[in-house]
């Protein structure tokens, strides 16, 4: 990707599959919310157009045009947080016969005037020839679903992962467990491409998948490492793990270590025995 035109505005991530980076009000260190078109035999969708604004509009259209698509067939949201759905209302205007699918569980979030259409894991989407998979990775989201399209071996990932650092999964639409069983099930595909929504795409196979999952093990450790101590509020577990955490991402963090505890406590190795969701907690 070079210069600032739109025709510039992309990179190509396969054969018909580009890159669209929009400028979204996301959580740092993050500034950009990939977009992805993926076209075949002129038929192509967006996925999670995050802006509207005329820049983010002009790189989707440059980004079709490249791949032979006039208007796409649809926009497909991997989940709805707002840096994923910001430019549908933007896109619909534009191309007033797109479709909009979301996942089921998140379909109570969409705007009723997308006429969205709720979908699983296992569902397939067809591009021309080409078939596309969704596949079911909740964890960062109430819902989320990833797209696999196997002649390519490629994985548009939505915030299953980050192409570098980590993605957020906190309280309370988080859920470490579920979290961990997505990367695991995205890994299992063996993808030799894995396009994420914030940061570089990853084109080491399932590597970013493997690490992921390690990071999130390697915090579970740490906070019952610190619960060895003793039972412990929020503030002190979340001061214990993230010790050097600007005051301003405290809450963020606090959410995190909430949705270990949640995990931790199904599990019962860990037990609440406070009056409050701040504690104590301690080991079980």
């Amino acid at each position: 990707m070079s210069g600032a035109g739109a025709a510039d505005a992309f990179e190509r991530v396969a054969d018909g599959a580009l890159r669209v980076p929009l400028r979204t009000q996301t959580l740092p260190p993050f500034t950009h919310t990939n977009a992805y078109v993926l076209a075949a035999d002129g038929v192509g969708i967006v996925i999670d157009p995050g802006a509207g604004d005329p820049d983010a509009l002009a790189a989707l259209r440059a980004a079709l045009a490249a791949v032979g698509v006039a208007a796409p067939k649809g926009v497909l949201l991997t989940h709805t947080h707002p840096d994923h759905v910001g430019g549908v209302d933007a896109a619909r205007s534009l191309w007033p016969d797109l479709q909009v699918w979301a996942p089921a569980g998140e379909l109570g979030r969409c705007d009723g005037a997308w006429g969205a259409i709720g979908v699983r894991h296992g569902r397939r989407l067809t591009l021309g020839g080409a078939v596309l998979t969704l596949v079911g990775t909740p964890g960062h989201a109430l819902d989320h679903v990833a797209v696999w399209w196997a002649a390519q071996r490629l994985l548009v990932a939505g915030d299953l992962v980050a192409g570098a650092g980590s993605i957020w999964v906190g309280l309370p639409d988080g859920d470490v467990g579920a979290y961990l069983s997505s990367l695991e099930r995205a890994a299992a595909l063996d993808p030799a491409v894995v396009a994420p929504a914030h940061g570089p795409v990853r084109r080491d196979g399932a590597a970013v998948l493997h690490v992921a999952r390690r990071h999130r093990l390697a915090r579970e450790a740490s906070l019952l490492q610190a619960l060895q101590d003793g039972p412990a509020r929020i503030g002190a577990l979340r001061a214990r793990l993230y010790p050097d955490l600007d005051e301003s991402a405290h809450d963020l963090a606090e959410r995190t270590v909430l949705a270990h505890l949640a995990k931790l406590m199904r599990e019962r190795r860990v037990m609440h025995v406070g009056s409050d969701r701040d504690g104590p907690y301690a080991l079980a």
